[in-house]
């Protein structure tokens, strides 16, 4: 049976990091002062990302996803933990083919499966704003295949601030993920106007401290929510993003939370190249 965790995972540790099975290991530790800037953070996460042995998938590799959800309704600091060992919030498991060619070639619009991104991360750029450029187009405001191969070229800096964050997030997500791509894509991230780290670390819906990077309001093209995008703080891998309130939020048009909670969160728990869909790691 093969087997392979990819490159980018957060690794178990003693500080509440997940365990094989996404089981915690120790209490969550406290939450620490962050006291560099999100660029400066963001160029230290390229180069220690950037050495990293890429993970060598097979085109008859199904990629496992082990993910767990927390959805509003508390502050942070609290995010809707329990006294026990588990990760709070829904686990998911699921499994994507790595070479799917129904997700391939825009047949999904930008539904791209797990090969298409990983082959498009490993061909990116050193120049950051070529990286810039093609995540647009990887991720364009319509979900449709752009019909320019500059899609944004013409507008500033700051009006591309929220579709550059949201497309280099998106990328950010993949798996298998290439560290090449991983690196160039925190550099790429790391010249964006507008980037923010929060003063400390916060809390994931699996427990574990995390850097939160967001856009400040002025270059958020959302009202009411801050996106987020989570990182360990001592290897740099993903581990997911949050939604949080910035003003008192609910009602017909979506989940209620008071200003500071997370509306939602997703943190990624395990991701592995296996035989068949169905097999765990």
């Amino acid at each position: 049976m093969l087997s392979t965790t990819l490159g980018g995972d957060p690794e178990p540790s003693g500080d509440g990091g997940a365990a094989a099975g996404g089981k915690q290991v120790a209490p969550v530790a406290p939450a620490a002062p962050v006291s560099q800037s999100a660029p400066e953070l963001l160029r230290q996460a390229a180069a220690a990302v950037a050495e990293d042995p890429p993970p060598r998938p097979e085109s008859g590799d199904w990629v496992y996803v082990q993910t767990v959800e927390q959805h509003a309704g508390t502050a942070d600091g609290t995010d809707g933990t329990d006294e026990t060992d588990e990760p709070a919030g829904d686990m998911r498991e699921q499994w994507y083919k790595y070479a799917d060619p129904e997700f391939e070639d825009w047949n999904e619009g930008d539904d791209h499966s797990p090969r298409e991104r990983f082959e498009y991360l490993a061909a990116l750029p050193e120049d950051t704003d070529a990286v810039l450029q093609q995540a647009r187009w990887f991720y364009p405001e319509s979900g449709d295949r752009p019909d320019t191969p500059t899609p944004g070229a013409g507008r500033s800096d700051e009006e591309l601030a929220d579709w550059n964050f949201s497309s280099l997030r998106m990328l950010l997500a993949s798996a298998p993920m290439h560290p090449v791509g991983q690196s160039r894509v925190y550099g790429a991230m790391a010249t964006i106007p507008g980037l923010r780290v929060a003063d400390t670390t916060v809390r994931d819906p699996a427990d574990r401290q995390a850097l939160a990077i967001y856009l400040d309001d002025a270059h958020s093209g959302h009202s009411g929510v801050r996106d987020e995008l989570l990182l360990d703080p001592d290897t740099y891998a993903y581990l997911g993003t949050r939604h949080v309130a910035t003003e008192d939020t609910g009602g017909r048009e979506g989940p209620k939370a008071a200003k500071g909670g997370v509306v939602t969160a997703t943190a990624v728990l395990r991701t592995a190249l296996v035989d068949r869909e169905g097999v765990r790691p």
